[in-house]
């Protein structure tokens, strides 16, 4: 299920990157290119598609390194995501662990969104 867009720390949703682009490269793109064009454009429009962030009680998967990277670089205290709710299997190669504390958070922030 997925919940409308919403503005979460930074911090929190760069623990479920799958890398940190700033110190890996991607095999489609010049990364070091694409990230100072990446902090230009963001620096002028902010971030204008949300990151998927995926989670559930054991892990979370987050789509968009190259957008939190350059969040960071530009010390944005929250970024614009699009939370899902992911099932338990298969657990995707690049999930990370979740951490109890940012479950609290995404659990309430989804509830918010779709209260019972």
């Amino acid at each position: 299920m997925s919940f409308s867009r919403l503005h979460m720390p930074t911090a929190l949703v760069a623990r479920y990157r799958a890398v940190d682009r700033e110190t890996v490269g991607s095999a489609l793109a010049d990364t070091p290119r694409h990230l100072d064009a990446l902090t230009v454009d963001i620096g002028k429009r902010g971030i204008l598609t949300p990151l998927r962030l995926g989670f559930n009680e054991e892990f979370g998967t987050l789509d968009g390194n190259h957008r939190i990277a350059v969040a960071i670089r530009l010390g944005l205290d929250s970024v614009p995501v699009t939370l899902f709710r992911e099932p338990l299997d298969p657990r995707p190669g690049h999930a990370q662990p979740m951490l109890p504390e940012d479950l609290i958070v995404l659990q309430a922030a989804s509830e918010l969104e779709h209260p019972s």
